[in-house]
């Protein structure tokens, strides 16, 4: 994967790459497959607007994920929380679902270095094969934090 270009920074040199993942309320399927194109174009116009770099994105029934570049001047919980509320906000009066779009609160995000993003741009755009076949990565899939990091314990295995 060729290296991603992006604007520079006087005198700052980065490459922070974040894989985001957040869910519907709930859990419940809201996002339908007839209106997913338009739900990751405003995902990718939003990302934009907030100052990032979106590489890769994919939606099921009920989860996102977004695979990004971001620049250190942002901060991660600002920029997600922003995008979710705009994406919702713009998804439920651009589109108008049967069923309003409403994400949960939390959302799970990983930094990545750049000779992963290949592996984990293959992750979101098989998506549909990978719920299917029972084969999820648990920490790709993770939107919520079920328990503390620990220091002590090893690194969970994902891909």
């Amino acid at each position: 994967m060729a290296a991603l270009k992006a604007p520079t920074m006087a005198h700052t040199f980065h490459q922070l790459f974040y894989h985001f993942a957040w869910a519907t309320h709930s859990r419940i399927a809201l996002i339908h497959r007839d209106y997913r194109p338009e739900l990751l174009q405003i995902i990718n116009e939003e990302t934009k607007k907030r100052g990032g770099w979106q590489i890769r994105h994919n939606a099921m029934p009920d989860h996102v994920h977004l695979l990004a570049r971001l620049p250190p001047t942002l901060r991660i919980s600002e920029f997600i929380g922003q995008v979710k509320g705009a994406v919702c906000h713009r998804v439920n009066e651009e589109i108008r679902p049967s069923f309003r779009l409403k994400w949960q609160e939390g959302y799970g995000v990983l930094t990545l270095r750049e000779n992963e993003l290949e592996k984990v741009s293959r992750y979101i755009d098989n998506q549909e094969t990978h719920h299917g076949t029972g084969r999820l990565s648990a920490l790709l899939e993770r939107t919520e934090g079920e328990d503390e990091f620990d220091p002590v314990a090893p690194p969970p295995e994902g891909g």
